[in-house]
């Protein structure tokens, strides 16, 4: 059903290609608005998946897109940045940004995924800044080194290093701001889910180098993963379909 990475993606993908579609339970604005939407990426977890699962989780109907690398380039110029993920709505409006297309989502889906008290509604956008810049900083590590070299700074960045800092910065702030495996207040909310996909990805096997069990002392970080991963509509997504290797760690954080 999903088709081939793009080549610089070193995930063992599945074979299928057409976009799936999953006729959920939708309700009022959201039905309006978001039904029959479709999220466009690449067939892995990357970028898209925090808007998938607030989909999924908001039961929206909605047509899973995953296209290939070797057709972006044909795609690129109809896109609003030339970046992915792109939201299409049944009208035909294109909306773009993971950041934006996930505030939209968590506005519209019932329950809420943005908290209507604005001081965590902005604590949810602070972490939810702080996950990719934790990412970033594991990107960044080795940029211009190749092979052990490259895997020994990734190494270090994540046990000693810039993301070992950022993690425990995550951690203390889930601390100081979650309760109940939340990361803010003690409901479920968008910074749930991008902190389940910006940690579940760099310890999913995609990024050679990094020691897939050094997330484990982070205690406060593993509780929201395991609360996502444990979430019916959830656990349905990933028991649903073939999962590309590096997707597996977004799964069996369930386990936790």
């Amino acid at each position: 059903r999903f088709s081939a990475a793009a080549s610089s993606c070193r995930d063992r993908l599945p074979s299928r290609r057409t976009p799936a579609i999953f006729p959920i339970r939708t309700t009022g604005r959201a039905m309006s608005i978001l039904d029959d939407c479709t999220v466009t990426y690449f067939p892995l977890a990357g970028r898209g998946e925090p808007v998938r699962l607030a989909l999924v989780i908001g039961g929206v109907k909605f047509t899973d897109e995953r296209i290939k690398g070797s057709d972006w380039p044909s795609l690129k110029a109809d896109t609003p940045w030339g970046q992915l993920p792109v939201l299409t709505l049944k009208d035909g409006t294109k909306l773009a940004q993971k950041s934006a297309l996930l505030a939209l989502v968590g506005k519209l889906v019932e329950p809420k995924l943005i908290p209507a008290d604005p001081i965590a509604a902005a604590r949810c956008d602070e972490l939810i800044s702080a996950c990719e810049d934790f990412q970033a900083s594991v990107r960044d590590a080795g940029r211009e080194l190749q092979g052990a070299e490259k895997e020994a700074a990734r190494k270090e960045c994540v046990e000693s290093g810039a993301a070992a800092s950022w993690l425990a910065k995550l951690d203390a702030f889930v601390g100081a701001h979650g309760s109940g495996g939340h990361a803010v207040g003690d409901a479920l909310t968008i910074a749930d889910l991008q902190l389940f996909c910006s940690v579940s990805s760099i310890f999913s096997g995609a990024m050679d180098g990094v020691p897939l069990d050094a997330v484990a002392k982070y205690a406060n970080l593993q509780r929201v993963r395991k609360t996502v991963a444990s979430l019916p509509a959830v656990v349905a997504w990933y028991d649903s379909r073939e999962l590309a290797e590096t997707e597996k760690a977004y799964r069996d954080a369930r386990n936790l």
